[in-house]
């Protein structure tokens, strides 16, 4: 039995000191491997922030050339993650809804567009004595 526990103690011991000994290999340098690590890398939390605000930016230039059309986007917010478009906010007509929505799909890059804009009356601040 006392050579079943040195046994133990033995093989515990060179496992720690394996352990201990072991580290990571460094990464090769050169052109071969930036090239490599340029391609596979996902893009960084800036590069998808400004891609998001250029998607901002893109449905709200095809909100104002859609006023023609009769779409008064002045009170809806756009907000844009990895493709996925909400509007909130509000219209004053029903049809305007569907209106922005349309738009906002035809967007490139928009890969979904969630609605949440509800129709809203507009109040004058004359006749209403």
């Amino acid at each position: 039995m006392n050579a079943h526990k040195w046994v133990k103690l033995v093989g515990a011991s060179a496992v720690v000191f394996a352990c201990l000994n072991t580290y990571a290999q460094p990464q090769a340098v050169g052109p071969a491997s930036a090239a490599q690590g340029t391609a596979s890398s996902a893009p960084t939390a800036g590069e998808i922030k400004a891609a998001n605000k250029q998607l901002v930016r893109d449905i709200r230039r095809a909100f104002r050339n859609a006023r023609s059309q009769g779409l008064r986007a002045s009170n809806i917010t756009v907000r844009a993650n990895d493709g996925v478009v909400t509007l909130t906010g509000s219209v004053p007509a029903p049809e305007q809804v569907d209106l922005a929505t349309n738009i906002a799909k035809g967007v490139p890059g928009v890969q979904s567009v969630t609605s949440r804009v509800a129709v809203r009356k507009e109040f004058s601040a004359r006749g209403s004595n």
